[in-house]
């Protein structure tokens, strides 16, 4: 269970959220929101889906939690206990959660996602998930090592001539038993590398190299993590084109420090696709951003007001076709840290202005 004084914070920051805004009450209906003010509980019907099976109101005649009976019972004994929600269990046949979580609701009610007789500040409450409590952005680094080592291992594992379908069965066989749920779960092999940024597993049978990508959640926080393994030397223009994204994510971790502006990370980035040699790779995929709960936030590196906060997380991921880097990185008010990246990963090592940076480099066995 999350300390009191991390929920406590929490609440604190609904409360004056919906002061400043004018609200009186608020509904919390998605798994990541619940996720967030629960300090990594699980509100779970179908894991595709972003909406929780139990809905949560703060109001002021107290804390409720409202659900069908066949989740809340759950919901309530293992994940809510203690954290002093009156649950309303209903039955499978009436009113809906979002009905009797209204009727709970006291004057002008807020909600996290479209909730008729409400109003959706989505935006305002995926801000309040930032700053990290100290043992939220604890738990945020466990879940990368976690992460990190499962790469490590998956990568011994697996062997040509085993199938993308194998490896990735695999892949998720071994999150789940680490406590990870999967989300975006992406793997390709040899020429599909190149081919698709987004490659999900075939039975295609493993040649000669591999590119595991997976971003799974463990208590919620996003884990995003790319591996590149080859079987034999890679071609001298994949090693190429891998020091490129690699010198892109050192780039980050040299610069990422709280008070940069967001925008000078897309500026650095983007000159090292000129720098490199390659330009058309600016526009081919997304490059990574703040993340959390609620997935990453690129479009934050567009504002010129926003400014890297301590205690936070980001996650970049940089592309050129055939190669890859994503990394979970960590920040707080005196150090930014790569926590996916590990030994006995090898690592490559790179200088950004006079700093001499490790990143995650190619596997090769």
């Amino acid at each position: 269970m999350p300390a009191s004084d991390e929920i406590g914070t929490k609440e604190t920051r609904i409360w004056n959220m919906l002061a400043a805004q004018h609200f009186d009450s608020l509904i919390l209906t998605r798994r990541d929101n619940f996720a967030w003010i629960t300090g990594g509980g699980r509100a779970i019907s179908a894991y595709s889906e972003p909406a929780s099976p139990v809905y949560l109101v703060f109001s002021a005649r107290g804390k409720f939690a409202v659900g069908f009976s066949i989740d809340l019972l759950r919901t309530a004994a293992e994940e809510l206990a203690g954290l002093g929600y009156e649950a309303v269990p209903l039955p499978s046949f009436g009113q809906s959660p979002g009905e009797v979580a209204l009727r709970l609701a006291t004057g002008r009610v807020a909600a996290d996602a479209p909730c008729p007789g409400a109003e959706d500040i989505a935006g305002a409450i995926i801000k309040l998930h930032e700053p990290y409590t100290p043992m939220e952005l604890a738990r945020y680094d466990d879940a990368a090592h976690s992460s990190g080592r499962i790469m490590a291992e998956l990568a011994r594992w697996v062997q040509p001539g085993m199938t993308e379908r194998q490896v990735m069965a695999r892949a998720w066989e071994m999150f789940v038993s680490a406590g990870h749920e999967g989300r975006y779960m992406f793997l390709g092999s040899d020429a599909r590398i190149a081919q698709y940024r987004h490659a999900v597993f075939t039975d295609k049978p493993i040649s000669r190299a591999l590119l595991l990508a997976p971003c799974t959640a463990r208590w919620g926080l996003l884990v995003p993590v790319s591996r590149l393994i080859y079987f034999g030397e890679p071609p001298e223009d994949i090693r190429r084109r891998y020091l490129a994204v690699a010198t892109m994510q050192a780039a980050m971790l040299a610069t990422v420090r709280p008070g940069v502006r967001l925008t000078l990370l897309r500026e650095t980035y983007l000159e090292l696709f000129d720098r490199f040699g390659y330009p058309e790779e600016k526009t081919v995929h997304f490059h990574g951003g703040p993340v959390s709960y609620a997935g990453s936030f690129w479009d934050r590196c567009l504002d010129p007001e926003a400014v890297v906060q301590a205690s936070t997380a980001f996650a970049f991921y940089f592309t050129v076709a055939g190669v890859k880097s994503e990394e979970l990185m960590l920040v707080d008010a005196n150090r930014t840290w790569l926590a996916s990246a590990m030994q006995p990963w090898p690592m490559l090592e790179i200088d950004i202005a006079g700093q001499r940076l490790t990143v995650p480099d190619i596997l090769v066995r």
